[in-house]
């Protein structure tokens, strides 16, 4: 990671990552007083019926439209068509508000009929509440991939914290507001709720500032538009790139809510009463996901910054810049994802037991689910990290094939697994593992074979395992050393901190951090000279 653009693209994305890093601690400290207001398991599986609703809709209504624009933007930078940023903006802008208004709508008014079908009628007016913000997510989506494709991630940052804030500063004191006043369980949900809504609506705001003072910067630009796209080209392209990811994230969508059917309706086909599905569910959805979500939430922010420099190199074939771009991305993917992916496996339940303090019983059913999702989480920013590459290399309809296998994987293995009296909600977990193996297995087959991408397997995986490993068992019997000291809090606090520590200086002695890739980073030559002063 050597040029100017590679270190672009990683300030990029650790800009990117520290915003999902704070948006993530807003997210925990969201989830105590969400758990002390909604207190049952039964209330939080409304909660979480209706976000995952509006997931899929925000997947449909999205998904695409970033890495779209951020291809066409960057394409036009690079080939000095400044006119064609602004038409791809417009062409985008415009379908984000036909397909989110869409979305909206159907959200709305179909909220009960889409409550009934997964058994759970109350979840309706949290539905309906959501709705708005899937239209404002809509344009707050076309704003984000056209700043991205400027290689500035600045307005995508500022928004993501917004939009988290929100709902700790207005969801929260409206839900405790309702519960104070009586409220019944439906409404408390739908009150919490609208702190979503409401972010997302300051989010679009705060996008309309940063454009003007982007567009003031754009009408200095020189003008070089010869060769410029139409509309109608640019919609055609536009489309082709948003569908197939569009529907690759829709499918991974809706696996989740196939996955929310089939833990509670398997679940009850053992014997379940519905009422504890539900809070099984509950459990698997409010306990479990979040912090499984947590470490790809965080390196998302690499996809988001490397799509323009890979669409850059692609438009003029630079193989080169090209394969450099994707080991840098790679690499760091491994080592920074692989370790936390161990962390979270060896101490999911003092991790769980931080977070929620108040629900042991919960708690120690999610623990050994979420210790085997945390397996998953590196597959999936493995896989994640693929599937972008070959977007923004112009091939979406792959990640899509092999997204869909996948799926089918997680969905034949949730359907088999879950109905085991004795693994039960653990199949699901081993479900998601065995989709996001297959997704990576598979892209990384296909990148092979369309650029001849071959990372070197020692390199690359094994010495980052290996130091993983060692990790691992100083992170275990650190923590149980201190716990017979000292309580669960600062137990996990000195385990973490050796954890580091040990990853660190085996990284560096087994030299599965190379120079190369720490001069990539920003300050990397400084960095680098007090590191490998020796070497």
């Amino acid at each position: 990671m050597s040029n100017k653009k590679e270190a672009s693209f990683v300030k990029g994305a650790m800009i990117l990552a520290i915003s999902s890093i704070i948006v993530k601690i807003i997210g925990a400290v969201f989830r105590i007083p969400l758990v002390n207001i909604i207190r049952d398991d039964v209330t939080m599986g409304m909660y979480q019926t209706a976000y995952t609703y509006y997931s899929v809709f925000l997947t449909i209504a999205t998904a695409g439209i970033p890495i779209a624009i951020s291809k066409l933007v960057s394409e036009s930078r690079v080939l000095g068509r400044t006119n064609e940023m602004k038409q791809a903006f417009g062409t985008a802008m415009r379908f984000c508000v036909v397909v989110g208004v869409v979305s909206m709508l159907f959200l709305f008014f179909g909220a009960s009929w889409l409550a009934e079908i997964q058994g759970n009628v109350d979840a309706a007016p949290g539905i309906m509440t959501l709705a708005p913000a899937v239209l404002f997510m809509a344009v707050t989506a076309a704003f984000r991939g056209y700043f991205q494709g400027h290689d500035n991630m600045i307005p995508t940052a500022v928004t993501q914290m917004t939009e988290a804030l929100s709902r700790l500063v207005i969801g929260i004191p409206v839900g405790w507001f309702l519960v104070s006043n009586g409220f019944k369980g439906k409404f408390v949900t739908a009150g919490i709720i609208t702190g979503i809504t409401m972010g997302a609506i300051i989010s679009v705001l705060l996008m309309i500032l940063f454009k003007l003072r982007k567009k003031s910067v754009d009408e200095r630009l020189p003008q070089n538009d010869n060769k410029s796209r139409s509309r109608s080209e640019l919609l055609s392209i536009l489309l082709k790139i948003a569908i197939p990811v569009t529907v690759g994230s829709f499918v991974m969508q809706l696996t989740s809510m196939i996955d929310m059917f089939l833990i509670k309706n398997r679940l009850i086909d053992i014997g379940y009463t519905k009422e504890l599905a539900e809070a099984s569910y509950g459990i698997y959805g409010s306990y479990v996901l979040p912090i499984f979500n947590l470490i790809p939430s965080i390196i998302i922010s690499l996809n988001v910054s490397v799509t323009p420099t890979i669409s850059a190199a692609h438009a003029v074939k630079d193989t080169k810049k090209l394969h450099d771009t994707l080991l840098s991305a790679l690499r760091i993917v491994v080592i920074f994802t692989l370790p936390a992916a161990v962390g979270i496996s060896v101490i999911s339940q003092p991790i769980l037991s931080i977070i929620f303090p108040t629900m042991p019983d919960s708690v120690a059913i999610a623990a050994p689910v979420l210790s085997l999702l945390g397996i998953a989480s590196f597959f999936l920013c493995a896989s994640s990290l693929t599937s972008t590459s070959m977007q923004a290399m112009g091939k979406p309809t792959i990640p899509l094939i092999t997204m869909a296998i996948g799926a089918v994987v997680k969905i034949v293995a949730n359907y088999i697994l879950i109905a085991i009296p004795g693994v039960e909600l653990m199949g699901a977990a081993i479900g998601t593992v065995l989709c996001y193996v297959v997704i990576t297995v598979l892209n990384m087959i296909m990148l092979s074979k369309i650029v001849g991408f071959r990372p070197k397997f020692m390199q690359t995986y094994i010495r980052p395992l290996i130091c993983c490993a060692i990790m691992g068992v100083v992170v275990f019997f650190s923590y149980e050393l201190c716990l017979l000291f000292v309580g669960n809090l600062i137990s996990v606090a000195v385990s973490v901190f050796l954890g580091v520590v040990v990853y660190l200086v085996s990284m560096i002695l087994l030299r599965g951090i190379t120079k190369e890739d720490v001069m990539g980073l920003p300050k990397g030559e400084k960095i680098a000279s007090l590191i490998f002063r020796n070497k």
